[in-house]
């Protein structure tokens, strides 16, 4: 219980409200709170603890009223400024969760923590300006709290999502020697380890391997990058051992089943059987700006997108949940709460307005350029509803030899999403799914799809970039070929990669691990 000097009046309820607390006895500890705010309306507390437990119950919509009412009473506040900051992050309304963290900078100058959250939530926007302001909200907290490492993790994601790995590097390493147990630095700073600097690390992590006490977070994190630096050092038993372990431990801690992805693509197959392929492009909003890049994870998204947006008329959005976004807030939706319910319900206006939206949001972000991309990989699922909706839209689909996608995405600790990865029959179970979603939409949507594969623009990068500009309208531009040093934002596994020309040494990767791969080649029938 946050508390306050109390009137004395309330004194009473107040004591027996710490005490229903401790006791984990939350339902009457809401109605104890609702009688203290009878008693006296301008005990702001009350209102502040009130919003906490709606908050704990994510009840979001409800703890923003009352931390609302409780900042009316108290402006100061900085926890409920910090909750709200959140509650609307939860409820992805991050604009509005942006500006109450500007304001609240002003309000507290000398406080880090506002400055830190202004620049977590900046970073998640889009945009060179907007990783600029991440970059200063950073440097102010840490001009406060050096020691803050919050802060100093995300400067570093930052010089390493723009290319200055040296920085990012050090940054890391910074992090490391101040805390030894900071596993997830471990993780961000092999790309850039040489072997000798790997096999230091990986001697300090097999010490914190034996440490029971770690979470199991910590222990995911541990056990891919133990991956990570024995592929580094060409020992594949060791790597595969430890890659291995962290999808086992990841795996236990998510609850997937393939089942709700066949049961999705069969009703957005009806969608589409209901409202036709939109030939007429009589359905939906007509710019033409929208360029999705779609494919499995690990399929070479980050490197076409890099490809294409060094052109002056494309700019490089990276990986935007904003379609999915869009069509579950535009429909009132939860997060996957009655989506397959709402595609029977769905009109043509909704395309409409779902598509003008789309476009209002990559507007905020470039109005500058020809074109925006959006690489997320995970909107092949989408293409329907993303050609009824934006009927002008170009997609262009990547794809890359099956075993080393499923392998490449069986290597990752991907930070959200994708929980078909972590076990190597679910991947080749997906993988065939992705298979046939994608054959059906190539059948019924044809040359709209532009199909690219990883190992064709390895082998002729020039011939491939022009295929790629021919599909888009758009002139040859050498910094095309080029596109390693493209200095724009990169945030996703593929980030160090896409910062070097290219290489073949991706391809056939898998056949370092052919000997442990069964459960994927039997799934996939190779």
């Amino acid at each position: 219980m946050t508390d306050e000097k109390p009137n004395n009046k309330i004194q009473k309820l107040l004591i027996e409200a710490s005490n229903l607390q401790k006791k984990g006895r939350l339902k009457e500890l809401k109605q104890v709170l609702q009688k203290i705010i009878a008693v006296d309306p301008t005990y702001f507390p009350a209102f502040f603890n009130l919003a906490r437990l709606f908050e704990m119950s994510k009840k979001f919509e409800e703890a923003i009223k009352f931390y609302k009412k409780t900042l009316e009473i108290n402006p100061n506040h900085l926890e409920s400024i910090l909750n709200l900051i959140n509650c609307y992050e939860d409820i992805n309304e991050l604009d509005k969760a942006l500006k109450i963290s500007e304001d609240s900078c002003k309000l507290h100058p000398n406080k880090y923590e506002v400055h830190y959250v202004l620049g977590r939530l900046t970073r998640k926007k889009r945009g060179i300006k907007n990783l600029d302001k991440a970059y200063d909200a950073y440097k102010k907290t840490l001009s406060i709290n050096n020691n803050f490492k919050f802060a100093q993790f995300g400067l570093a994601q930052i010089y390493k999502s723009k290319g200055n790995f040296s920085e990012a590097k050090k940054t890391f390493q910074e992090i490391i020697d101040s805390d030894g147990n900071e596993i997830k630095a471990y993780y961000e700073i092999t790309d850039f380890l040489d072997d000798k600097e790997i096999k230091k690390n990986i001697k300090n992590l097999e010490i914190l391997e034996k440490n029971n006490k770690q979470k199991y977070k910590n222990k995911i994190y541990l056990y891919f990058t133990m991956g990570k630096m024995f592929e580094k050092i060409n020992n594949y038993s060791k790597a595969i051992y430890y890659y291995n372990l962290g999808n086992k431990l990841k795996r236990k801690h998510i609850d997937y089943s393939i089942n709700y992805d066949e049961k999705r693509f069969n009703a957005l197959k009806k969608t589409i059987d209901k409202f036709g392929t939109n030939k007429k492009k009589n359905i939906g909003h007509k710019s033409s700006r929208p360029i999705f890049i779609v494919g499995m994870p690990r399929s070479g998204t980050t490197l076409i997108e890099q490809i294409v947006s060094s052109h002056s008329k494309v700019f490089g959005g990276g990986e935007l949940l904003l379609f999915t976004d869009v069509f579950q807030k535009e429909l009132n939706l939860k997060k996957n709460k009655d989506f397959l319910e709402i595609l029977k319900n769905l009109t043509e206006k909704n395309f409409f307005d779902l598509g003008k939206k789309y476009v209002d949001e990559i507007e905020k972000i470039s109005k500058e350029n020809m074109y925006l991309t959006n690489k997320l990989p995970k909107n092949f699922i989408n293409i329907g509803l993303i050609k009824l909706s934006l009927p002008n839209a170009r997609i262009i689909h990547c794809e890359r030899n099956p075993l080393d996608t499923c392998f490449s995405c069986y290597k990752t600790f991907f930070t959200q999403g994708n929980h078909y990865c972590y076990s190597l029959e679910e991947l080749g179970s997906f993988y065939i799914l992705y298979k046939k979603q994608m054959n059906y939409y190539k059948k019924v949507f044809n040359q709209q799809i532009l199909n690219i594969k990883y190992e064709d623009v390895v082998a002729d990068t020039e011939k491939e970039t022009k295929k790629i500009l021919n599909y888009l309208e758009l002139g040859f531009e050498e910094n095309c070929l080029e596109f390693y040093k493209n200095k724009r934002n990169i945030r996703t596994a593929s980030l160090v990669q896409a910062r070097k020309p290219i290489f073949k040494s991706s391809i056939n990767s898998w056949l370092n691990y052919k000997d442990f791969l069964k459960p994927l080649t039997n799934k996939l029938n190779i």
